[in-house]
């Protein structure tokens, strides 16, 4: 079982560059940031889809050259961010400075409070990068700051396991104080993932398109599929059969119910 939630029925956010400490829009009349939000945030409120397990947040943002998030604060969330395009720059109150490209990640356990900003510091290049808080077990712990550096064919045709649950100790580059884990796949053949008694997934079509299948013992030419595109959102429920048109890029955050 799974629902589908296309790109079309997400809420896309272009606020006041202004309102981030950048300078106004320039002549191109394109906004400085176009943010897809899967759940409730900012300015977008709707009861019904507040959050997903305990995925609270999802933004896909695209970021211009030479933009970014100003200074802010944050508490008490788990703080995955992924790269797709581009260079992310994020610096914080804790000292630490780094800019990361396409396959990395960046995690920040918010705690007892941080504050930290995140740029694109290209003068050509936009950024693109899917943003995703999950509530922490405790609160008011510790501030940490962690990333991996992508690596080239690390998710070709494979689940790579790119976050983890800390109190599992958990072997993928970053672990997180939550029972959840995120997967990464880039394929061009037919995948697989299991979803195990007691756990759900979000699934996020970062790029390409693909036909989706819940596992059966059927031959799959007799199973009904699904088509999901470049951006749509899917919740999971069972273990799933993923068979690109082309290639296709996904991101999944598998956690219990």
């Amino acid at each position: 079982m799974f629902i589908q939630i296309p790109a079309k029925d997400l809420y896309v956010s272009e606020p006041d560059p202004r309102d981030f400490g950048n300078p106004k829009n320039d002549d191109s009349k394109v906004n400085w940031l176009k943010s897809r939000f899967h759940f409730s945030f900012a300015e977008y409120y709707d009861p019904s889809n507040l959050s997903f397990g305990v995925l609270t947040v999802m933004n896909d943002d695209l970021v211009q050259p030479n933009r970014g998030f100003g200074k802010h604060p944050h508490q008490n969330m788990e703080i995955v961010t992924y790269i797709v395009q581009g260079e992310l720059t994020h610096e914080d109150s804790k000292g630490n400075k780094e800019s990361l490209g396409r396959g990395s990640a960046q995690y920040m356990s918010a705690g007892s409070g941080v504050y930290h900003s995140e740029y694109n510091l290209s003068k050509k290049e936009v950024c693109r990068f899917i943003q995703m808080w999950i509530k922490p077990r405790q609160t008011n712990t510790k501030v940490q700051y962690k990333s991996y550096r992508g690596q080239n064919g690390q998710a070709n045709n494979q689940w790579f396991h790119l976050v983890g649950d800390l109190q599992e100790n958990s072997q993928a580059p970053a672990t997180i104080n939550q029972d959840a884990n995120i997967w990464i796949n880039e394929f061009s053949t037919e995948q697989r993932f299991e979803i195990k008694e007691g756990r759900q997934a979000y699934l996020l079509c970062v790029e390409g398109q693909f036909e989706m299948t819940i596992e059966q013992n059927l031959p799959l030419q007799e199973l009904k599929s699904q088509l999901i595109n470049q951006h749509d959102g899917v919740k999971v429920f069972k273990s799933i059969v993923l068979k690109p048109k082309d290639k296709a890029h996904v991101l999944l955050v598998e956690m219990k119910k």
